[in-house]
């Protein structure tokens, strides 16, 4: 084969492509330092005890709050269940919303007026009786219905976040629903953290605002989300969310006792998403004034085109959701994403980076024994499979231990020589035993062979394959950048 029948049929397209302080003792001298310490302390102690303790003025405006509880409950002493606020709200988070329950009730307990009872907390009760002492399903029941057994809950309605503070009002309900009560509005400060929405709140609205807007559909098919400005696990992460929060729409007992079946289907990333009902969500990430990272997701169902349940866009906290938000270009994302592990595989350039007419060479380093499968990633998210060859023995063969071959010439394939300036990613997934069989067939089939070329490989095909091949047991990463200027 000629050096320029080779450089066009053996080189792979994506090649090709550029694309308290403590006080001083007294002295135990003679002077008048020593005479009077102790009659001064006694003075210190006096004033102290003489002087009023002011009350808390939050404490204090609960008063017509109680009095008018009372006055439902008809009776002075009071038993209170402090509910806290709604399940569904996206005005705090998770955190944020315990730590203002637990706020109003120090506030209701400094009172002096009022016994908590443990509505909040009983699943903590019940959790770890089981787990000790062991509960049955009736002392279980007991001691749900003794927890909820207050003369009235309460319950933290219209939340408002304002700065470093949260507003909102305590509405008492009696346990017979026959008489309210709704304070003032009460005023505590919150930690601020960098999002102001619970990412799994804003999920279950959208879902539960879903299921009110469409109740007979049957499927949704969730659309990956897509991350502004590049590819960011982030978007990942808010997928799987997604899923999580259908689910338990699907499983609801409200469903269930219906009979209301909803199908729950995952499109892979890059595929069209299309169906009756879609679930599309994008994730983006920009910088406040003082050049703070912020990260916002959008939430939509359609139905037949038509808009459902649109979330708007809504700042949210990315720090549990163990992701990494910074959106990257397609290759960096790729290699960042890698399962990487250097005692077992590792691949590099010969040089970095090569110049036209340089002949191009990657070093591949098994350390383990494994079956590789080696793929050339363009910037446009498409590939060429490079191994193993279709027909090559060689090529297909297990590594083991210490091997250490350089593609192409160590498996009998002919030379490639850099041409116009490009930059690829060479990637190869180690495992031992090889791919499950239907995966590696898939692989195998894109694969060039000894006489035929390798089959380009679209972005939907290329991230689909990324997916199973990463979820498969044992897998290992190795990348490196083909750099041409």
């Amino acid at each position: 084969m000629s050096p320029d029948r080779f450089e066009r049929a053996a080189l792979p397209a994506p090649f090709a492509r550029a694309a308290s302080h403590d006080l001083p003792r007294p002295a135990e001298g003679k002077g008048k330092a020593a005479r009077f310490g102790r009659p001064l302390a006694l003075l210190g102690a006096f004033l102290l005890l003489s002087t009023p303790v002011r009350a808390d003025p939050g404490t204090a405006a609960l008063a017509p709050f109680l009095d008018a509880v009372a006055a439902c409950a008809g009776r002075s002493g009071l038993t209170l269940a402090v509910v806290g606020v709604e399940p569904g709200q996206t005005v705090l988070s998770r955190e944020q919303a315990e730590e203002v329950r637990l706020a109003a009730e120090t506030r209701l307990q400094a009172t002096g007026r009022v016994r908590l009872a443990a509505a909040a907390d009983v699943v903590r009760i019940k959790a770890l009786r089981e787990g000790t002492t062991g509960l049955s399903g009736a002392e279980a029941e007991a001691q749900i219905r003794d927890a909820f057994a207050g003369d009235a809950s309460v319950f933290l309605v219209e939340p408002r976040r304002a700065g470093g503070t949260v507003a909102f009002r305590l509405q008492a309900i009696t346990r017979s629903a026959a008489c309210k009560a709704t304070s003032e509005p009460v005023i505590v400060p919150v930690r601020i953290g960098p999002g102001v929405a619970d990412v799994d709140a804003v999920m279950e609205q959208a879902v539960r605002a879903f299921a009110q807007a469409a109740p007979q559909a049957g499927a949704v098919e969730i659309c990956p989300f897509v991350a502004e400005g590049g590819h960011s696990t982030c978007a990942g992460v808010l997928t799987d969310r997604l899923a999580i929060a259908l689910d338990a729409e699907a499983r609801s007992a409200n469903r269930v006792l219906k009979g209301a079946r909803l199908d729950i289907r995952r499109r892979p990333p890059g595929t069209a998403c299309e169906g009756p009902v879609t679930a599309r969500g994008r994730f983006l990430q920009d910088r406040d004034a003082g050049g703070a990272p912020r990260a916002w997701m959008e939430l939509e169902f359609r139905r037949d085109g038509a808009i459902l349940a649109p979330t708007g866009r809504r700042r949210i906290g990315v720090e549990g959701l163990g992701c990494d938000p910074t959106p990257r270009p397609f290759l960096d994302h790729l290699a960042a994403t890698a399962r990487t592990d250097g005692g077992r595989l590792a691949v590099s350039a010969t040089a970095t980076p090569y110049t036209a007419g340089q002949r191009l060479e990657m070093r591949i380093d098994s350390k383990a024994r494994q079956n590789l499968y080696c793929w050339v990633v363009a910037p446009d998210e498409t590939a060429y499979v490079v191994l193993p060859v279709r027909g090559n023995a060689a090529s297909a063969a297990p590594l083991t231990a210490g091997d250490v071959r350089r593609y192409p010439r160590g498996y009998g394939l002919d030379e490639i020589v850099a041409g116009e300036p490009f930059e690829n990613l060479f990637t190869c997934f180690g495992v031992e035993g090889g791919l499950p069989p239907e995966l590696a067939a898939r692989w195998l089939a894109a694969a060039p062979g000894t006489d035929s070329d390798a089959t380009l490989l679209s972005p939907t095909d290329v991230l689909d394959l990324v997916d199973r091949i990463r979820a498969t047991p044992g897998v290992t990463e190795a990348a490196a950048r083909i750099v041409v200027r």
